[in-house]
């Protein structure tokens, strides 16, 4: 499941930049194993699980090499726009690929979304 199998190269998961090329993640060797996304940070390898459906919201990421890892889930439609500040909060996560899950997080100063 966390073996890499391929890099990914687009804009971003879902919509129209899922076909368009993109080195924007490079940097944190983006890829995908079995069902989850991978990463390298200063952490270590990195996996990630997100997903939703109607009222359901949920994401995980771990790091196996420290030992940490987070897991949340909600029955609510817009938990997405605090899962980025939550991870930033409790683990220092600044490496999970926001934009190209277009997970569109919380701007607290302006009430809307950045």
């Amino acid at each position: 499941m966390f073996k890499p199998n391929f890099s990914i190269q687009t804009k971003a998961q879902f919509g129209q930049g899922s076909i368009q090329a993109s080195t924007e993640n490079d940097s944190i060797h983006l890829n995908y194993g079995l069902g989850w996304g991978l990463l390298q940070t200063r952490f270590g390898f990195g996996a990630f699980k997100e997903g939703h459906d109607s009222r359901f919201q949920h994401y995980t990421i771990v790091f196996p090499e420290t030992g940490t890892g987070v897991i949340m889930i909600s029955n609510s439609d817009n938990a997405e726009i605090i899962f980025k500040k939550l991870l930033e909060i409790t683990i220092g996560d600044t490496y999970t690929p926001w934009k190209w899950q277009n997970y569109i997080p919380y701007k607290k100063n302006r009430n809307s979304i950045q």
